[in-house]
């Protein structure tokens, strides 16, 4: 889909077009109690079964060539070292093909605002703490103190594949979203029960 003249930013764009998707993964991690260790091993297996796979896809299709700082922003290693404090497995779902740079873009759209949303996990985390949670925080402290999300939609907005394919960046976005979603909304609802 070609834009010769956008109105509206790609970012409102994208936001727009996965507004559902987005709420309903909002909801589903609001029902996570995550004083209960066992549900913030569920929300952390839920994170990896979903992220790993699209960080490998990403990797997979070069991303570092359009992100030059993506070897920063990598949460895998961050995500295993919490799994293994919490003693967590993980059966990861298949890992996408984002066919695009555009689909790469808009999956990495979703992971990096994904981190607005960890500082409210760990907000909601510290109310009550458990200790051996609280041992498990290196994914969701990623990145403090970067600019990430700045840094991230700068590149967005003025890249020539997202400015030329928004339905392919909203395409990533919605893969990335839907893996998300396979992931956590069974966890949720267990934990819901």
């Amino acid at each position: 889909m070609t834009n010769p003249i956008m109105t509206s930013s790609i970012r409102d764009i994208v936001s727009e077009a996965t507004q559902t998707s987005h709420r309903r993964l909002d909801l589903a991690l609001s029902w996570l109690d995550l004083s209960n260790p066992r549900n913030y091993a569920g929300f952390l297996r839920g994170q990896a079964e979903a992220l790993f796979p699209i960080e490998a896809a990403l990797e997979r299709g070069s991303i570092e060539a359009h992100i030059p700082d993506w070897q920063q922003r990598v949460r895998t290693s961050a995500l295993e070292h919490d799994l293994a404090v919490m003693d967590v497995a993980c059966d990861l779902l298949p890992v996408p093909e984002f066919k695009t740079t555009a689909e790469m873009l808009g999956a990495l759209y979703v992971l990096e605002a994904s981190r607005m949303g960890a500082r409210v996990m760990l907000a909601r985390l510290a109310r009550d703490p458990d200790s051996s949670s609280l041992a498990a925080t290196a994914y969701l402290r990623h990145g403090f103190g970067k600019r990430f999300w700045p840094t991230f939609l700068a590149v967005l907005e003025n890249h020539p594949s997202a400015r030329a394919d928004t339905a392919g960046v909203i395409e990533g976005a919605q893969i990335s979203f839907g893996m998300f979603e396979s992931a956590l909304i069974p966890i949720a609802n267990v934990a819901a029960e």
